[in-house]
């Protein structure tokens, strides 16, 4: 595994497993009070007006950015070795040795992935990357052309029949559940079809973006949050009704959202 991916994954297994730990305290303490949900919907929403499910994929969005320069300060600190405030290629990926000709091969296909990926990332062309930067390298979903190179390799590592696209079977990697008549279970084909915008049963680069940005969890989350919350059925979440219902929420992944945007923004 490169320095990136490394660092990429435990971040995010350390904000898991941060997120998780608060979660539960939260739900066992009601720690989101009717305070703390006021003053987080006075951010999500102007003037704390109704809020429809693109304001609040616009808000998750930028929270997810900040988020993320927060979590690379940290990335930043153990990946420059020189200390000059920038890290470089050479910096971000370590120093592996392949055990086999095969992982050499695999090796050698990350490294050239990464170098488009760091070429992407690096704005200004300096051959190094800034802290702003490197969220761009570790964070794909914060930066179009490095989400594109990244939702690249993904298809092109699960595309077994070499036609550029996913069929369901592929995207799920062959470990789609399924029936007793051999279908795929609901939920594994809903997801698929949400992605497949073109309704062609495959998806391209284009269609994995959501999925690898993770955009498909954040909307899927929050409107679970509207259908258990929007009491009056007008597509909008007032804070009325967030205030009211939120203790439905508990343990769902909106849950998580709101906890996540509360710590970011110290309410």
């Amino acid at each position: 595994m490169t320095h990136a991916a490394f660092w990429r994954a435990a971040l995010l297994a350390a904000g898991c497993f941060s997120a998780a730990e608060e979660f539960g305290e939260a739900v066992d303490q009601d720690a989101l009070s009717p305070a703390q949900l006021t003053a987080l919907f006075a951010l999500v929403s102007e003037s704390s007006r109704p809020v429809a499910l693109t304001g609040l994929l616009d808000f998750a969005a930028k929270a997810r950015e900040g988020l993320a320069l927060k979590d690379c300060q940290q990335a930043m600190e153990e990946m420059d070795l020189d200390g000059d405030g920038f890290v470089t290629f050479e910096e971000v990926h370590g120093d592996e040795e392949p055990v086999d000709e095969e992982d050499r091969r695999e090796l050698e296909q990350r490294a050239s992935e990464g170098r488009q990926a760091f070429k992407a990332a690096d704005e200004d062309g300096d051959g190094k990357l800034s802290l702003s930067e490197l969220r761009s390298l570790l964070y794909p979903e914060t930066h179009q052309e490095v989400l594109r190179l990244t939702a690249q390799s993904a298809l092109q590592r699960k595309d077994l029949d070499g036609d550029g696209e996913l069929s369901l079977q592929e995207f799920w990697e062959g470990d789609v559940a399924t029936g007793a008549d051999g279908q795929a279970h609901a939920e594994e084909e809903a997801t698929f079809k949400t992605l497949d915008k073109d309704s062609n049963s495959k998806l391209s680069v284009e269609e994995l973006k959501d999925w690898e940005s993770g955009v498909h969890h954040t909307e899927v989350a929050m409107k679970e949050l509207l259908t258990l919350c929007d009491e009056d059925h007008d597509g909008l979440l007032s804070l009325e009704e967030l205030t009211k219902h939120h203790a439905k929420i508990s343990h769902t992944d909106a849950a998580y959202h709101l906890l996540e945007w509360a710590e970011h923004h110290e309410l």
